[in-house]
């Protein structure tokens, strides 16, 4: 009898202790016990870490524990900006799902969108082109974007923009359009679609010069082509400079 009892308390015993270690996914303290018993702290920088290794089981855990999903880590940069700056899409997908915001900034201070456009990674760029129309943002806001499109000759992004909303005559803090960039770069991919959409070829830079000024001053002589037909004029101020 107290045989039979003895290895009844021990199996309640053993019952009690297993129910302790079992995890609760509907309580935020139960989950970071469980993060805390795994030696795995409950920071940003680890849910980054998470991220950019597409771990989304440990990011998951974070989620149950009450993680803010848009913090960043200590460089700066939060989930979101990690993945659009890897192009991972997946990653981008389930944060989103999980109420990640695409309106934010990198360590750089840079719109994340405008990164993955700098990278190229195109699904990337849908993904978050969709994310903030979800959010209401502002297609104004896409200018940069644009820029750095042009001035890269990434036509593929150029278009995704265009069809977002986004505007293709967005002047730059020094002063240039997203054709003069183009121009500028010798991109001439780039430059034939933003003729093709309209935009002003004889708008001045902030120094004065029209795109054909520049296009000239290059020696771009395919380009030059090209902006005559559309009607590209040179300024008396190029040509005043240029003999100097």
């Amino acid at each position: 009898m107290k045989k039979s009892l003895l290895c009844l308390c021990a199996a309640s015993l053993l019952a009690l202790t297993a129910c302790n270690d079992t995890m609760d996914p509907n309580d935020p303290q139960s989950v970071r016990k469980y993060l805390t018993k795994q030696k795995i702290g409950f920071t940003p920088n680890n849910f980054v870490s998470f991220a950019a290794n597409s771990d989304t089981a440990k990011m998951t855990l974070f989620l149950q524990a009450s993680y803010e999903i848009d913090a960043p880590a200590e460089n700066g940069n939060n989930a979101v900006a990690i993945a659009a700056n890897k192009g991972n899409v997946m990653v981008l997908n389930y944060l989103f799902e999980h109420g990640a915001k695409a309106n934010v900034r990198n360590s750089q201070g840079e719109p994340v969108i405008d990164n993955a456009v700098m990278m190229g990674h195109k699904d990337a760029v849908v993904r978050l082109l969709a994310q903030l129309k979800t959010e209401n943002v502002d297609p104004a806001t896409l200018g940069t974007a644009v820029l750095i499109a042009a001035k890269t000759g990434k036509v593929d992004m150029l278009e995704l923009l265009a069809e977002a909303g986004a505007p293709l005559e967005n002047r730059s803090a020094d002063g240039y359009l997203p054709i003069h960039w183009a121009v500028k770069s010798g991109n001439y991919d780039a430059m034939m679609f933003l003729i093709d959409k309209k935009v002003d070829v004889n708008a001045k830079c902030g120094q004065g010069y029209s795109v054909l000024d520049w296009a000239t001053n290059e020696g771009y002589t395919r380009l030059i082509k090209a902006l005559k037909k559309a009607g590209a004029k040179n300024t008396p101020q190029y040509f005043k400079d240029s003999k100097k």
